[in-house]
């Protein structure tokens, strides 16, 4: 049986809304950027990699994810933006990771709350707080990702 690896990172913190604001335009705040950097920097220090970055097509999601692929030295053609991680449910984000191709081995996937919380809460099986520029790096014993469920996890550690 192979392993494969989720991370799980929601966004870092965002400008509030205002009426002149989409939701999906908010930008990070100087700390959201400042802890999306360290963030990178720490598991830059861990040597974590990705075959994938997904991120939500919400301005705050993707300049987390790029702040943080910019640290580890990722080349931008890891990373993906599904607008389907777009403030969606847990079964949108299953059926997401379902989808992933057999080859990719480790995907960290950037979104929102309650969601990705959600997803947490119910693939480690017990209440996982996912705060701003949270990452929860989540192993299973799997071959392939349509086989995820709590189940097939062997190893879970929240990073921050």
């Amino acid at each position: 049986m192979s392993n494969k690896s989720l991370f799980l990172l929601r966004h870092a913190k965002a400008a509030s809304s205002t009426d002149l604001l989409a939701d999906q335009d908010r930008p990070l705040t100087d700390r959201g950027v400042k802890d999306a950097k360290k963030l990178g920097d720490r598991m830059h220090k861990k040597s974590y990699s990705f075959d994938l970055i997904l991120s939500s097509p919400a301005i705050r999601a993707i300049t987390t994810a790029q702040l943080v692929a910019n640290r580890l030295g990722h080349k931008q053609k890891f990373l993906a933006v599904e607008k389907s991680i777009y403030l969606c449910d847990m079964e949108t984000l299953i059926d997401v990771v379902a989808n992933i191709p057999k080859k990719i081995d480790t995907v960290l996937l950037v979104g929102h709350n309650p969601g990705l919380s959600d997803l947490a809460c119910f693939l480690a099986g017990e209440p996982i707080s996912m705060p701003t520029c949270a990452l929860l790096e989540l192993v299973f014993e799997m071959k392939t990702w349509d086989q995820i469920s709590p189940n097939s996890l062997s190893k879970m550690h929240l990073v921050n």
